[in-house]
């Protein structure tokens, strides 16, 4: 006997889901006239998208379970266990919010309720990020240059014009793209590019000259490990590598005076680069050549980049200048050594990228204690002591 749709109706209606969904939908609209319209009013100016004191956002729950940087604001279901919910109360003097002036106790109480029912929240498609310590999203923690070093296969070989596995990455996104090669250049152009690169000049006429002999099938290797030989392309690469690393043979400020003992920390660098020095090495020696071996003068030369920011001798704003110059230093390596420009994480956490403020001046406790000098030497201590004989 088929059931009448009423009959059906009433048969869903007392189903455990039916009662769940049901339970689901109060709890949804409880949460948009009674709780979102009170941390509109009341929170999100401070806490929002816009600006999150004290690292906190409420606007989506992930963020109030994720807190800021005192901890999570509020535990589902526990109101008691709730930074939030205390704060509301005015239970401490330190710790009151709205700091102004307290909800009336009927939006506390809307508050608690909420807290005690598992802090339900309607989630759209657009608010399903999951959040994690900073307020971060898991999105922005997967952005592509803060993943680790991978390997991925090389695309199929696509085309007659792709030599290497670059190659062959450029040639299939040609391929998506429907993009077509410029043509190949000829051996003069190829010259002039090569070398325009790596040394920042033209070929000279015998390097053309020697090149348009060359009919081997490897004469553009041999040409490029030429330049790669060449101190010229030390010279000219460290060039990059000193500009970002501000280097400068004077003291900048109003003062400007000369740093005639500047020049041994240029030379390292184009030297490293002239003996393809690896990078972790090359970094490390900067930024710590003093700790790794303070007996060898090629190594300690290197933590002349701890010495490149701006100088005035004559500043009477002593302990304000030295902060500055810590300040310089954190924030240059961060721009020179990661890429980011992560200063603003002095003062907030960072709104994108996932750089805590405590991650900041952690980097920064690491310069505190430098210490400029000016009487060292750069020798061995077997030439030191042959010179203190003499």
């Amino acid at each position: 006997m088929k059931k009448t749709p009423l009959l059906f109706a009433l048969c869903l209606a007392s189903s455990p889901l039916a009662a769940e969904e049901e339970a689901q939908r109060a709890a949804s609209i409880f949460f948009e006239k009674e709780v979102r319209p009170i941390l509109a009013n009341r929170c999100y100016e401070c806490h929002g998208e816009k600006k999150q004191k004290g690292g906190l956002r409420v606007d989506a729950l992930g963020y109030l379970k994720t807190g800021g940087d005192t901890g999570p604001a509020l535990v589902p279901g526990e109101p008691e266990q709730s930074p939030l919910i205390e704060a509301i109360r005015y239970q401490k003097e330190d710790f009151q919010m709205p700091p102004k002036q307290k909800l009336p106790d009927a939006e506390v109480a809307v508050l608690e309720k909420w807290v005690k029912l598992g802090a339900p929240w309607p989630v759209q498609a657009h608010e399903t990020a999951v959040v994690t310590e900073g307020g971060f999203t898991e999105e922005q923690r997967k952005f592509w240059c803060f993943q680790p070093l991978a390997n991925p296969a090389l695309p199929p070989l696509t085309g007659g014009w792709a030599h290497n596995g670059i190659d062959r990455f450029i040639a299939q996104k040609h391929a998506e793209l429907g993009l077509t090669p410029a043509p190949e250049a000829d051996t003069r152009e190829f010259a002039r590019r090569a070398t325009m690169d790596l040394h920042g000049l033209p070929p000279s006429r015998e390097q053309l000259e020697t090149l348009e002999r060359d009919r081997s099938p490897a004469r553009y290797e041999r040409f490029i490990d030429s330049l790669l030989a060449s101190p010229h392309y030390g010279e000219r690469w460290a060039q990059h590598w000193l500009d970002l690393a501000r280097y400068a043979e004077s003291d900048g400020y109003n003062a400007d005076e000369f740093r005639p003992a500047a020049w041994p920390y240029r030379d390292w660098v184009i030297k490293s680069l002239n003996e393809d020095k690896p990078y972790d090495q090359f970094v490390r020696e900067q930024l710590a050549g003093d700790e790794i071996s303070p007996e060898k003068p090629e190594v300690l030369v290197a933590t002349g980049y701890l010495r490149n920011p701006l100088y005035e001798w004559n500043q009477a704003d002593v302990r304000g200048q030295w902060d500055l110059i810590l300040t310089d230093i954190t924030d240059t390596t961060g721009e020179l050594f990661l890429g980011l420009s992560f200063g603003c994480a002095r003062c907030h956490n960072h709104k994108f990228d996932p750089i805590l403020q405590k991650d900041y001046f952690r980097l920064r406790a690491f310069f505190a204690p430098i210490q400029w000098r000016d009487d060292l030497t750069l020798g061995t201590p077997e030439e030191q002591a042959a010179t203190a004989r003499l």
